[in-house]
């Protein structure tokens, strides 16, 4: 008896778990006021770069983040996530990458992240009394073998920490100079996720 009660119990938990994250899914689409909070690299690592590692912590950070506040016509937060208001809060995303050891940075090989390792991330960050959802793209791995950045794009519930939606990319990175050439990959991440 409890054998044939725990199939169909099964099923029910993996349609409602599917609806829950859908419903996630919806409800960061819908969301029209957001706090982005920037590229967070502490858990990247940068395959095969030539920079120095010293100067991607001290200074090529903090640069690629104070690019898409600076350029919001390239990096129109509100049309590429189809967002009403965005408020900025760059302050603890350049703290925490300003920590960052240079020391095993830059590595020979890919690099990968958990999604636990993403919401590590994220409860590091104060966000109480925020309004709508934090934004934050957690880096995964900067790739100049391959041309490519990988970021995780999460939304979460700025009073729980909760992430309500978060995915994946992989693209190519575009551009002339270090700082450049990594934003084009955060570039291609935003037109990416519209559609």
């Amino acid at each position: 008896m409890k054998n044939k009660l725990f199939l169909p119990i099964l099923v029910l938990f993996i349609c409602f778990s599917v609806t829950l994250k859908a419903q996630d899914k919806a409800n960061a689409k819908s969301e029209k006021s957001i706090t982005w909070y920037g590229i967070d690299f502490t858990a990247a690592k940068f395959t095969l770069v030539t920079e120095d590692p010293n100067l991607i912590v001290s200074q090529y950070m903090k640069s690629i983040n104070s690019l898409i506040q600076m350029e919001p016509a390239k990096f129109d937060l509100k049309k590429w996530f189809n967002k009403s208001e965005v408020t900025y809060d760059l302050d603890q995303v350049n703290g925490f990458n300003s920590g960052i050891k240079p020391d095993g940075l830059v590595i020979a090989d890919e690099h990968q992240i958990s999604p636990d390792e993403v919401k590590n991330v994220i409860s590091k960050y104060n966000t109480q009394g925020k309004p709508g959802l934090g934004l934050i793209f957690v880096a995964e791995n900067l790739n100049k073998v391959k041309q490519t950045g990988s970021y995780y794009v999460c939304f979460f519930n700025q009073d729980s920490k909760e992430i309500v939606d978060s995915q994946r990319f992989e693209v190519k990175a575009v551009g002339i100079g270090f700082r450049n050439y990594w934003a084009g990959s955060v570039y291609n991440i935003m037109k990416t996720w519209l559609k």
